[in-house]
């Protein structure tokens, strides 16, 4: 069928517009991921919002004292650890071609052979990562501006703020957000939409609790068992090994490989007590922790979960890989409503179908 000028300069515009968009986002989009990061944590504190709520507080009084007690935790942390930990991350970054060499020498002196070459083979690839990553040249992380913009200190300062005023709008404006993106459909779908809102709100305000206490309990057993081994910048580590438990799948394999590097510098013994510390941890958060924490709060089957994280770490890196499984359980949660939709369709016009059907042999019946 030919077109019309008019439908083509209208499909012309449209395409433009499409373009525009998916231009504004690329360019936002380090915006978007602070947007994204803020709603995760206003999900995750909406329960005690609403707890402080049915005290007697107002909506802007109960998450100004959730703000507060946070704040406070923070900088109780900051004043037992930050000084120890600054100390040790600046050491350790100094340090680490001294401490690949060392963990190099000791891996070739590991008298069997299997473990030997396991070692050294490992420490290689370390090697390999650090110089990519001081020449710039590994994408997953030069390329992730984001990433690196929270790295840094004012950086930490700046993202805390932002993600703290985004959750607080999206707390107290949430009501009328949903009233004015969900106004345009139908009554029956729009109640819908609420139930699929709601449920994606839940999951990933679940996510985000239950990931921030497995970080917290991962770091701080780590941080104590680092020091009773007497790896050296046993804090740095510890808090290096809680913050890549956000990472899925890897995360936990880089803070035990980086302290076990460390513990080989100074005796494979301890390098090896550290390997048995870590395996016996991630045993104990896979079969203990990870059921009593997360408790279903995202719902994602472990396929979904594995594509999910290999998308977002193509797409934008580790911190891709991290929001990918909220972002995941979303699209979920959307796609089990809209087949949950289908079924219904499905079974009304099957009764319907038998209730004909019952008819027709009731009518050949009398006809009889």
């Amino acid at each position: 069928m030919t077109m019309t000028a008019k439908q083509t300069a209208i499909n012309t515009v449209v395409i433009l517009l499409v373009l525009l968009v998916a231009w504004v986002v690329v360019q936002i989009r380090s915006i978007l991921v602070l947007l994204v990061i803020g709603i995760l944590f206003a999900a995750a504190i909406e329960p005690l919002v609403n707890r402080l709520r049915k005290a007697g507080l107002r909506r802007g009084q109960a998450i100004a004292v959730i703000y507060l007690a946070i704040l406070a935790s923070l900088t109780v942390l900051a004043l037992l650890f930050l000084p120890a930990a600054v100390r040790q991350v600046a050491d350790l970054v100094d340090n680490i071609p001294d401490i690949i060499a060392s963990s190099r020498t000791r891996a070739m002196g590991i008298h069997n052979e299997a473990i030997r070459e396991a070692a050294v083979k490992a420490v290689d690839e370390i090697d390999r990562r650090y110089q990519d990553i001081s020449a710039g040249n590994d994408t997953s992380f030069s390329a992730n501006t984001i990433f690196n913009f929270v790295s840094s200190v004012g950086g930490i300062i700046v993202t805390t703020v932002t993600v703290f005023v985004v959750a607080f709008y999206w707390l107290t404006e949430k009501s009328t957000i949903k009233q004015v993106a969900l106004r345009k459909l139908p009554t029956d779908q729009r109640q819908r939409a609420f139930v699929v809102w709601e449920e994606i709100e839940r999951r990933i305000g679940g996510w985000t609790r239950g990931q921030f206490t497995l970080c917290l309990v991962i770091g701080i057993l780590s941080t104590i068992a680092y020091g009773v081994i007497g790896v050296k910048y046993w804090v740095a580590l510890g808090i290096f090994a809680g913050i890549t438990e956000l990472i899925p799948f890897i995360g936990p394999i880089l803070g035990g490989a980086a302290a076990a590097i460390v513990a080989l510098t100074d005796s494979w013994q301890k390098a090896l007590i550290v390997v048995i510390f870590v395996v016996i941890l991630q045993q104990v958060e896979s079969s203990v922790l990870v059921p009593r924490v997360m408790r279903n709060a995202v719902g994602m089957s472990p396929l979904t979960v594995v594509l999910a994280v290999l998308a977002g770490t193509a797409l934008y890196g580790p911190l891709g890989a991290i929001l990918a499984i909220p972002i995941g359980a979303a699209v979920q949660a959307m796609i089990q409503e809209f087949v949950r939709d289908q079924s219904d369709d499905m079974s009304d016009v099957e009764g319907r179908m038998s209730h004909v059907e019952g008819a027709s042999a009731g009518i050949s019946g009398d006809v009889t």
